[in-house]
């Protein structure tokens, strides 16, 4: 049952990424969406409860969308400004 917990959550963590990796101008955020995922699948593979391991998915979908917001509206004023 963990097994399959772990590989649907792998699954659920992956995909989106790999959709974003195809997107023009996704530059050095690569780097903080993959070092997420690995912190992600290291703190779903320590979940011993099925309640925990709710928890720390839902933590990490969060944080994997931080991380591949970061720097857009910084990008974006930058452009507005004309630096």
């Amino acid at each position: 049952m963990r097994k399959l917990l772990l590989a649907l959550s792998t699954i659920a963590v992956a995909l989106p990424v790999a959709a974003l990796d195809a997107q023009p101008g996704y530059g050095n955020r690569r780097r903080e969406v993959r070092q997420e995922q690995r912190e992600c699948r290291r703190e779903l593979r320590r979940s011993e409860t099925r309640r925990e391991f709710d928890r720390e998915l839902r933590e990490c979908r969060r944080e994997l969308a931080q991380a591949r917001r970061s720097g857009r509206w910084q990008n974006w004023d930058r452009r507005w400004r004309g630096w």
